[in-house]
């Protein structure tokens, strides 16, 4: 922190900590020291006859050069899991305030706009109180989201639909059925039996008289089958649905979570996954299963030497090294890094 400090004042430029209670508490209060000196520094500047002249403060045990234009700000989200309570002496030295609601209806208007939808306007007056209602009528689920970041993810799932369909048929396309296809491709997968029937309700109430297919991948559940029957597993129903919607939503974020009981087909999904879509797209398919609570933060993610500044990987950086510099051709291969463990906000 005290070499960005550095650089920030020797530039002039505004430095943006978000998440700044991420840190540790005891981190928290020595950076504490150093935005005060900064401050202090810049309230001596401003006092002087030429307020437009570079001071100097001492940083790091050395002299250095403060340009008058620097600044320091923060965000922060107080009351999330791994967060810390900013100390008081850091607390004093920044005015806060507090953001205003956002407008989601017209966000998504402006959102749908954009993907090329010429029914923005209806369509998010439809979706917006859609996640509204999920929010307020559904079982309370520690993975469950029907904020803003999730309504971003339908409409930008839906705006990929519609750029695919005018690729493929080159016609107008239903954008309300595409929609509720998004929905359907991007929210079922993470909600528990209960309320996935409960969102079926909610979609016909918003979207009366509509439908909404979504696509029949056949060929992914037919390899599906296959590598099940090679593996000698029972594939139900619901479970074959679920490592379909696995697919789905792989399609749309690099990173994903399969939250279930223990016994409850987790491994198997992912792993039958990975055989499936080899067997359909003739892509090897490699994975790294890595128990994160077997190892620290810094085995896991490396470290960087406080002292000669050299960085060293840790397990998961060491893979990723690994993949992207492709010494053995890993580049034509699908890699699924799988940190195998408990949820917690530590790693």
């Amino acid at each position: 922190m005290g070499r960005i400090f550095v650089g920030l004042c020797q530039v002039g430029a505004w430095g943006v900590f978000d998440e700044f209670n991420r840190l540790d508490e005891r981190i928290l209060s020595a950076v504490s020291q150093q935005i005060q000196t900064i401050q202090l520094g810049l309230r001596a500047n401003s006092t002087a006859k030429d307020n437009s002249a570079t001071g100097e403060i001492e940083l790091l045990g050395h002299r250095v050069r403060l340009h008058p234009d620097t600044g320091v700000f923060i965000t922060m989200n107080p009351g999330y899991a791994g967060r810390s309570n900013l100390p008081d002496n850091l607390k004093k030295l920044f005015r806060s305030f507090a953001m205003a609601r956002p407008d989601r209806g017209l966000i998504a208007q402006v959102m749908l706009y954009s993907q090329g939808f010429r029914q923005a306007e209806t369509l998010a007056g439809k979706i917006v109180p859609l996640f509204s209602l999920c929010s307020e009528q559904m079982s309370a689920q520690p993975h469950y989201d029907f904020g803003l970041r999730a309504l971003k993810s339908v409409l930008v799932s839906a705006g990929n639909l519609k750029r695919e369909q005018l690729q493929h048929s080159g016609e107008e396309v239903d954008e309300q059925a595409l929609v509720i296809q998004s929905v359907r491709e991007t929210v079922v997968p993470k909600l528990v039996a209960a309320d996935m029937r409960l969102l079926m309700r909610l979609l016909d109430d918003v979207f009366p008289g509509a439908t909404g297919s979504g696509p029949s991948n056949e060929a992914l559940r037919a390899a599906v089958l296959a590598e099940c029957a090679a593996r000698r597993l029972e594939p139900g129903a619901e479970w074959v649905e679920k490592v379909v919607q696995l697919h789905q939503i792989q399609a749309l974020h690099h990173g994903l979570m399969l939250v279930g009981a223990a016994g409850s087909g987790k491994t198997a999904a992912w792993r039958v996954l990975l055989a499936a879509l080899e067997r359909v797209e003739g892509v090897e398919g490699v994975s790294y299963v890595i128990d994160p609570k077997a190892v620290s933060k810094d085995e896991l993610y490396g470290t960087l030497d406080a002292t000669t500044r050299e960085w060293r990987d840790g397990l998961f950086t060491h893979l990723l090294r690994k993949i992207v510099d492709s010494v053995r051709g890993e580049s034509a291969k699908r890699h699924w890094i799988v940190f195998d463990g408990d949820v917690d906000p530590e790693w």
